[in-house]
């Protein structure tokens, strides 16, 4: 929907809204029969007193005197908010924050992803098993040499396999060659 279009359906919904309660009154107040006359005279009635002017009454009428900063564009809605707290400081906010021990120093806060971790993992896990680092290092470097030769074992059966085969070839060609010069 145009946003031109929207402000006649709102004023119309408006103009029904006021419009419906005051039709509601009016016939109630119609349709309601005259009341008794009575034979005793009615008391007057007292009037209510106004209630007292406000102190401010000057501030209040210069406010409403003044242009509206409000800018209103049919078919828009703008919210408008004036704060009249002042905003609290980094310290008030961190007043109770404990900056030595961090965020779960205390009772009151979770525990971090490491101390959930050191309390769920196995003491088991934690060690080496009673390796050192030395026997890793040997366990390794014993590892990539192993890979490295068997690697190269593989690498020279598959080129014996090649090699195998070529030279197969190369004798059927050879026997294919003198057969059909001897047949000439």
């Amino acid at each position: 929907m145009k946003p031109g279009r929207l402000a006649p359906i709102v004023v119309t919904i408006v103009v029904l809204c006021l419009a419906l309660p005051v039709r509601g009154v009016a016939a109630q107040t119609t349709q309601q029969p005259p009341p008794p006359a009575s034979t005793t005279p009615q008391a007057t009635p007292t009037p209510t007193p106004t209630p007292p002017m406000p102190d401010n009454l000057d501030r209040i009428r210069a406010g409403v005197q003044r242009p509206s900063l409000i800018n209103t564009t049919p078919g828009q809605f703008h919210i408008y908010v004036d704060i009249l707290g002042k905003p609290p400081t980094f310290q008030e906010l961190t007043k109770d924050y404990d900056w030595l021990n961090g965020p779960t120093g205390q009772v009151r806060n979770a525990m971090s992803h490491q101390e959930f971790l050191g309390m769920v993992t196995p003491k088991e896990m934690a060690g080496s098993g009673g390796v050192s680092a030395g026997e890793i290092l040997t366990m390794a470097a014993v590892n990539y040499v192993g890979q490295l030769l068997i690697t190269k074992g593989v690498k020279a059966i598959a080129d014996g396999r090649k090699d195998k085969k070529l030279t197969a070839i190369q004798a059927q060609i050879d026997r294919e060659l003198a057969a059909l010069r001897g047949g000439k």
